[in-house]
């Protein structure tokens, strides 16, 4: 009914699942009397199904939602960023080392191209978005968000990580040079007309990409006869071709160099139940219930299993009160993801754009907003989100991208989606207590070893310790990748409230992004 009544064909461009799409919410009646848009991976059957995700097509009507890991799929294919988007904490961490290298009296050797510049970012997700209709403005009929990450350790621990992600907005009025104006009635239009359409390539307008990456690249490697943006990936390319047989360097596959590409597509969150309300409660009830370590053979002189270490057990050994050390809003969190059995634990992304209400003096999550996984790394929204530095508009909140996002950008092969899985729905079912529990052990084994009290603790508690929250951290997201190293809370995103610009020339800034434009985000770190 929503569709039948929009004035345009054109929202039906918008965050889509396997839901009939009549039923589905267009992303651009989002606020926060609206339902959360949940993003999931959906897996590309055949390497050609690319063709038809993001802007890869010219048939606008049908860019439902976006894409996830792979190459950027640019909106505006010409005016594209044209310097590197690298890592700026890397950078500053680099030149603090350098310069202390200097100062022992290294050489400092800088005759390395990326010695004293920060990792290039890596490709995480695009959405597409329209706004044309909450901002008044035709210039955003086509928008898109584009999120860009370091992969480095060092940055995905760091509380001060924030300059480790790069926002990218494009956007376009609906007359522009790169589609068709008319695209949602193809009953009108000459089919051979679409087939044949290229201004949407960046190759039409003769600006070459980077071979690996997919941004701008700024020459040709005359061995490989290949585009690079830089050094670094040429010489990533060159080695990845010295690794591959002869009769397969012709069609060398370069995934293996960047995340793992898929289709992004949303279904509406479901509606929180009273068995929901009910979990919760259980599980705050059942924290002081639930042994830690169960099942050992640590039996002491009453004969009572040392393992079986209660919640009060635990609470008392280390003077703290019933409530343990469970972090309401990490418990929220699990509670939040675990709606509809668990069937939605898989999201990558929550999406509601730009709530009423985004105060972290009110309840964010009743308002639509951010879903943070912990209480501390949060922002200051009056002091720590600013406006935009182009238009001066007020920022707020758009979407966030999820810890479960990892998995799916690090696994080549995956043998679901963790959508809709009844596996899914066991492992939520026990999560939050057995976190709790895992939070309280910490605490004991930090408080002896600060007293040096460590002797006192139930012989290998603190390897069973950190055992479990490793399987528990796996358990969770499904994070079974030993080579993985990009790792974060949260990532959450705020844009103009305006969308300013029109995606053409006067969006062409001097500090090289092209017709893009930067928005804010806030990397909260992962639990520790």
């Amino acid at each position: 009914e929503q569709l039948e009544q929009s004035k345009k064909k054109k929202k039906l461009a918008r965050f889509v699942n396997t839901v009939p799409k009549a039923i589905a919410q267009p992303l651009q009646t989002m606020s926060s009397m609206l339902p959360v848009q949940l993003g999931f991976s959906e897996p590309l059957e055949e390497p050609c199904d690319i063709e038809m995700v993001a802007h890869n097509s010219p048939q606008w009507k049908d860019w439902d939602g976006g894409k996830i890991g792979g190459k950027p799929s640019w909106i505006n294919p010409r005016d594209i960023p044209k310097k590197i988007l690298r890592c700026v904490v890397c950078a500053q961490r680099n030149a603090k080392s350098n310069t202390k290298n200097d100062g022992d009296g290294n050489d400092g050797d800088n005759t390395s191209d990326n010695n004293n510049e920060g990792t290039i970012l890596r490709f995480l997700t695009q959405i597409y978005c329209p706004a044309d209709d909450e901002t008044e403005s035709d210039s955003a009929f086509h928008r898109s968000l584009y999120v860009f990450c370091c992969p480095h350790p060092l940055c995905s621990s760091s509380n001060l990580a924030l300059g480790s992600v790069v926002v990218l907005r494009g956007q376009l009025p609906q007359e522009n040079d790169f589609y068709p104006v008319g695209c949602e009635d193809d009953d009108n239009r000459d089919g051979n007309e679409l087939k044949m359409w290229d201004k949407h390539k960046s190759k039409y307008w003769d600006v070459n990409l980077c071979e690996v990456c997919g941004q701008y690249a700024k020459g040709k490697c005359p061995i490989a006869q290949k585009y690079f943006c830089c050094k670094d990936h040429q010489r990533d390319y060159h080695k990845l071709l010295k690794k591959t047989n002869k009769d397969e360097q012709n069609k060398l596959d370069v995934s293996v160099l960047i995340y793992a590409e898929s289709e992004l597509v949303v279904e509406q969150e479901p509606e929180e139940d009273k068995k929901d309300t009910e979990d919760q409660d259980q599980v705050a009830d059942n924290v002081n219930k639930t042994a830690l370590f169960a099942g050992t053979d640590d039996v002491d002189d009453d004969g009572q299993d040392d393992g079986l270490l209660e919640q009060t057990d635990l609470n008392e050994m280390i003077g703290m009160d019933a409530d343990g050390t469970s972090d309401q809003t990490t418990l929220d969190f699990y509670t939040r993801i675990s709606r509809s059995g668990g069937d939605v634990k898989g999201q990558c992304l929550r999406y509601c754009r730009w709530p009423d209400k985004c105060s972290m003096d009110e309840d964010d999550e009743n308002q639509n907003g951010p879903l943070w996984i912990c209480s501390t790394n949060r922002p200051d929204i009056q002091k720590d989100i600013p406006p935009c530095q182009y238009c001066g508009a007020e920022r707020k909140f758009e979407f966030q991208i999820m810890p479960q996002i990892i998995h799916i950008l690090t696994k080549k092969e995956r043998s679901n989606n963790g959508h809709n899985s009844q596996e899914i729905a066991t492992q939520i079912k026990s999560s939050e207590e057995a976190h709790n529990a895992l939070l309280a052990a910490s605490d004991i084994i930090e408080k002896a070893k600060s007293e040096g009290t460590e002797a006192n603790l139930p012989e290998n508690f603190e390897m069973r310790q950190t055992e479990l929250v490793e399987k528990f951290k796996s358990g969770l997201f499904n994070n079974d990748d030993d080579s993985e190293d990009i790792d974060f809370g949260t990532i959450v995103v705020y844009t103009c409230t305006k969308s300013c610009g029109n995606g053409l020339n006067d969006m062409i800034d001097n500090d090289s992004l092209g017709a893009y434009k930067h928005e804010f985000s806030w990397r909260q770190p992962p639990l520790e």
